[in-house]
């Protein structure tokens, strides 16, 4: 029966999901929706009244769902499905769309296609039947069936449809099995189905040898359909379905990849598909294979259009291949595709946003402007960028065609960022200095900290070398999760930005006290005529003016709780800059180490009663991802007590390649007569790709990063679930297992939080999750919302095998918010 399949299609697109929602607005299938009520799936009828039912659904969402992983429900919308972004904006039904499944979502998701799904041997007879009605009736439609045709296989596989009888001989049960292994009668009607719905005879007799004859006859008819060059010869002959099932076929293919109890199933076959038949060799030259991805040696030929369409600059094209292979069963089953489209992705994302802010570089005028535009939204281009070069990292080597990709992404950035530090310093050597009214390091104790000792207020000052506005903007993001109320301002480095100059300009009272002046051929920072080139010089002048109040501490002394509490604690960070300039090739994964630091030194502070927070940098950096030999300038002779990367200071020759300062037009007070800075981002030391001793937006504009912990009426309870298979156990049969995060809360409208997952064996740590969109790629984190069920791929060591438990933490705190016990069977 129709109504019977419908209702089993809608549990289909259920499946792992929370919710799905139904817009019908021809009431076709309000009585069939209403029928699937049960004890675990709670209908919403939207048509009774729009208001009221809507305050139920959002009600059993957030207070009845969360207690039982098998509560779901269904909501009925006897509407029209919205289809634009401002549409769906002003549906009061849109927050159940984002949260589950939807219906119609799809193609096959049209009445006529669910006709022609459930009786696809009555094809021609359906097409009739809707070139007089949009909506023939249910009655109308089963009376195509002519009666109970193959009852032995129905009865005993419990299927009703062509696509349930397949998938059964595909993937058969426990029951299902024991059938088709001890009785016979079904074998002369599955000759007879095969033949009407499918248009093959199988060869093969014991079950076994039938389901891999199956496997092979529906995965290279899919192939076959959706192949859009000549067949080979040599595969001429190999059983193939008629064109008539193709519906049937697409469906059961569909299912196979998206259904999590199957896909690993499909993979396997798949593989033993594609090497039986030699596909991959056969088709190593061939571009495009059409738009479904039967096989993984497809998945290449994806990538390469995929190029293709970027490097033509079809930025749209490209970006809507990338997150569809991104999500599919290759890109999921195999970690060097994986990474392959998750650095595609990136591409994409940095060179749309730089496409994006193009047209706001036109307006910049002046010093000033330039600075707010990058403070406001142009770092963003960076930390892009940043996360880019971190996947990429991440690899042992990249194939040609994702050399080209990120290429390109390379050039589309180098050459953005060199246009704009060419209007940067045309500006401020026009300027004779840089005009711009932000803050200053050197006023940003005075400002921003001692204030708040004055209020009596238990602070700490964190001295963070080399972190630059991006990553400032990135804790902040971080730290507004972890239950801070935080507000970042950029604020202009001291220059030159050589970190012992820098960090001078930090301390108290800096903008009277400190100067640059020579000794012995050196230029050194003074802060109150007293020599302040250490830490230790800065330590004994901080005691000289606060006194007792401050105590200094490295941020690992806070970790092992072997610290002073004062009413000001000074905590110094350098492992950014150690990162840099130590291990540049590899400096974004230490980079992302030290911002976790940060975030482990500011809630251990917490908890310790401190209650304001300021961070602070000496300068930011530039980070290439490989060295310009462009960009390599000879140093000018002269009389240089200062000689660094990017800068000099002294007396000398000048050239075009500098931009020269006196000390007062870079309000410096200094025995030198010059300061010179290279233009562009050019270095003097070949082979340099991590610098900050010059003018460059990502060297002076650094973040001042103000925070306090958040009280705890002002926090709202979340519940975070982890499930596998929609179960808290479970066997897992391969090295990539998906798991389910769903996370509830009291609103719809919360900020996302981050959940830290980690599968723990023996107490050794033995899985993280996945490189994919849900999961952040600097921390490694899953974000996720209120009302929110994300599937992230847990990728298992290697060698691990045996029972292991997955952990969903809250990364701040440790609290664990569910746990899952799971356990290998590898196939």
């Amino acid at each position: 029966m129709i109504q019977e399949f419908i209702q089993n299609h809608f549990l289909q697109k259920l499946g792992h999901e929370n919710s799905l929602t139904v817009y019908d607005p021809d009431l076709l299938y309000h009585d069939l929706v209403i029928g699937m009520q049960n004890e675990n799936l709670k209908v919403f009828d939207i048509s009774k009244n729009t208001v009221t039912e809507r305050e139920r659904a959002f009600d059993y969402w957030v207070n009845e769902m969360p207690l039982s992983l098998d509560k779901k429900m269904l909501i009925y919308i006897p509407f029209r499905k919205k289809l634009d972004e401002d549409q769906k904006a002003r549906d009061p039904f849109s927050i159940f769309m984002s949260a589950g499944a939807v219906f119609p979502d799809e193609a096959s998701d049209s009445y006529k296609q669910l006709c022609l799904q459930a009786i696809p041997e009555k094809a021609a007879k359906i097409e009739e039947l809707f070139l007089h009605s949009s909506t023939p009736s249910f009655s109308k439609i089963d009376a195509l069936k002519g009666g109970n045709t193959y009852p032995s296989i129905k009865a005993g596989l419990d299927a009703t449809s062509a696509v349930e009888i397949l998938l059964a001989f595909l993937n058969p049960n426990e029951n299902q099995l024991v059938f088709l292994k001890s009785d016979n009668s079904w074998k002369n009607e599955f000759k007879e189905f095969m033949a009407d719905v499918i248009g093959v005879t199988p060869t093969k007799k014991s079950i076994d040898t039938l389901r891999k004859e199956l496997w092979r006859i529906v995965l290279f008819s899919e192939f076959l359909y959706d192949l859009p060059v000549d067949l080979p010869s040599k595969l001429a002959d190999v059983s193939k379905a008629k064109e008539e099932a193709k519906t049937v076929i697409y469906q059961v293919c569909d299912h196979l990849r998206k259904n999590k109890d199957c896909e690993e199933l499909y993979v396997k076959h798949a593989g033993e598909v594609s090497d039986e038949l030699s596909l991959a060799d056969l088709f190593r030259d061939e571009n495009d294979l059409g738009s479904i991805n039967t096989f993984a040696f497809e998945d290449s030929t994806f990538f390469n259009q995929f190029k293709d369409e970027l490097l033509k600059g079809n930025l749209a094209a490209a970006t809507s291949l990338a997150k569809t292979s991104s999500k599919g069963i290759w890109s999921e089953f195999n970690d060097e595709r994986r990474a392959a489209w998750q650095i595609g992705l990136k591409t994409c994302e940095l060179v749309a946003a730089i496409e994006n802010q193009k047209n706001d570089l036109k307006g910049l005028k002046n010093t000033n402007s330039i600075i707010h535009w990058y403070s406001e939204k142009g770092f963003t281009i960076d930390a892009l960028h940043r996360e880019l070069q971190k996947e990429i990292q991440k690899q042992i080597e990249l194939s040609d065609a994702l050399e080209e990709v990120v290429n390109y992404g390379r050039k589309a950035y180098h050459g953005f960022m060199e246009g704009v530090q060419k209007s940067l310093q045309n500006s401020i050597e026009k300027d004779k200095g840089i005009q711009t009214d932000i803050l200053k390091n050197s006023t940003l104790f005075d400002t921003k900290v001692k204030p708040l000792v004055n209020e009596g207020k238990k602070t700490v000052y964190i001295l963070a070398d080399a972190l630059r506005f991006e990553l400032g903007d990135y804790l902040k993001r971080r730290l507004s999760r972890a239950d801070f109320d935080c507000t970042l301002i950029p604020s202009l480095a001291f220059m030159p930005t050589v970190t012992k100059y820098a960090m001078a300009a930090l301390m108290p009272e800096a903008s009277r006290n400190l100067e640059l002046n020579t000794l012995k051929d050196d230029l050194q920072a003074y802060l109150n005529g007293k020599l302040a080139k250490s830490r230790a010089d800065r330590i004994k002048y901080t005691q000289e003016v606060l006194g007792d109040k401050c105590a200094w501490h490295w941020e690992d002394d806070i970790l092992r709780n072997s610290f002073e509490k004062k009413d000001i604690l000074f905590v110094t960070t350098t492992e950014v800059d150690q990162a840099g300039e130590n291990t540049p090739q590899h400096a974004q994964h230490l980079i992302e180490l030290a911002i976790q630091k940060i975030l482990k030194v500011t809630t251990k502070l917490k908890k310790a009663g401190y209650e304001e927070f300021i961070v602070a940098a000496d300068h930011g950096f530039v980070l290439y991802d490989e060295y310009l030999a462009g960009n390599n300038v000879s140093k000018p002779t002269g009389e240089w007590v200062l000689q660094k990367t990017r800068c000099l200071a002294g007396k000398g020759e000048t050239s075009d390649n500098h931009l020269v300062f006196t000390p007062e037009q870079l309000g410096v007070k200094s025995d030198v007569e010059q300061f010179m800075f290279l233009k562009n981002y050019a270095v003097y030391e070949r082979g340099k790709i991590f610098f900050h001793e010059g003018l460059s937006l990502q060297e002076i504009i650094t973040p001042c990063l103000s925070f306090r912990p958040i009280k705890k009426k002002e926090k709202e309870e979340i519940v975070v679930n982890l499930s596998y298979k929609g179960k808290t156990k479970g066997f897992v049969t391969t090295r990539r297992p998906s798991i389910e995060v769903a996370c509830f809360g009291d609103s719809f409208f919360a900020e996302a939080i981050d959940v830290q997952i980690e599968a723990i064996a023996n107490e050794l740590h033995i899985g993280n999750p996945a490189p994919s969109e849900e999961v952040n790629t600097t921390t490694g984190f899953v974000e996720v919302s209120p009302g929110q069920s994300l599937k992230i791929t847990l990728a298992l060591e290697d060698d691990f095998e045996g029972a292991f438990t997955v952990y969903a933490k809250s990364p701040s705190t440790g609290i664990i918010y569910s746990q899952i016990e799971l356990e290998t069977e590898y196939l």
